[in-house]
């Protein structure tokens, strides 16, 4: 075999090996674990993140990712947005329908992502579906956080929904926030609790720290598309900017953590490489001096 044979030969091998990884963690998540401390909370209790689904189905009737959560036993559920895609009439029926699975078994705490956001902003173009969406999951009984927070005095935590301008999504760069701005759009943070913030977007973690929240659940970034193996570093966000600086796990800074999730689907590039699903899910307990 010549050396020209061989070359073509070891490519081809490359290129379908690549396809087959990307069809693969396209189509599957893992679990990834997290402990919290936090001296505010009063009790253990566990919840489950979701983020990005995308409308995105792993099996009929989402039944892959609705058994992982009953395995993880959750109390709450925390949303950090983008569950359904912002795309004129797209077809949500299978995310509302998941959404009323989830929500009939444990309480569900959503703040929206860009795609939501982008439904409810530009209503020429997407009519009515923002309504439809929130008349929907407000029958489920999940509480959407619009800027607005959740107290639950049994853990002895706040969970704050922060949906951010419109602008800190732009491609091709990020928008620094102005100074006090999530302060103007949340108000203070709740002083005898712990607070969580869910904030889709984690490209603003400094600002999420000078906010005051004691530990922040992001997604938006995908992982960064493909990530890069062995060194594990994501290559792509969604603003179009590589080797996004937050792109997936725990990032500390101060008093504050952040935990940004992988997300589970995708929207306008269909497909992860060496990046499949991100299912979340967190330990919630008293620091041992509180016990």
């Amino acid at each position: 075999m010549m050396v020209r044979d061989i070359i073509i030969t070891v490519i081809a091998a490359l290129v379908l090996f690549l396809i087959w990884v990307a069809v693969f963690d396209t189509n599957r998540f893992t679990i990834s674990k997290y402990t919290y401390s936090h001296p505010l909370i009063k009790r253990d209790f566990t919840a489950v993140v979701l983020s990005d689904l995308h409308n995105k189905k792993f099996g009929k009737d989402n039944a892959r990712l609705l058994e992982a959560i009953e395995e993880a036993s959750p109390d709450i559920i925390l949303i950090a947005g983008d569950m359904i895609n912002g795309h004129p009439n797209e077809n949500i029926d299978g995310t509302l329908q998941f959404l009323k699975d989830i929500s009939s078994k444990y309480p569900v705490y959503y703040e929206n992502g860009n795609h939501e956001m982008r439904l409810d902003i530009y209503r020429d173009k997407y009519g009515d579906q923002y309504d439809v969406f929130c008349e929907a999951i407000k029958e489920y009984g999940i509480k959407l956080l619009v800027n607005e927070r959740e107290r639950l005095p049994e853990y002895g935590v706040t969970v704050i929904g922060s949906e951010i301008n419109k602008k800190h999504y732009k491609r091709l760069g990020i928008i620094p926030m102005e100074e006090g701005e999530l302060l103007s759009e949340l108000g203070d943070p709740d002083k005898e609790y712990c607070n969580i913030l869910l904030a889709h977007n984690p490209d603003f973690f400094e600002d999420y720290c000078e906010y005051g929240a004691d530990i922040v659940f992001s997604g938006h970034v995908h992982g960064g598309i493909v990530r890069i193996p062995f060194i594990n570093k994501g290559v792509l966000s969604p603003n179009a900017t590589f080797f996004p600086k937050y792109y997936q796990g725990e990032y500390k800074s101060g008093s504050t953590t952040m935990i940004v999730s992988r997300g589970l689907g995708f929207h306008t590039i269909p497909f992860r490489m060496f990046n499949p699903g991100d299912l979340v899910v967190v330990s919630f307990t008293p620091e041992k001096d509180n016990k």
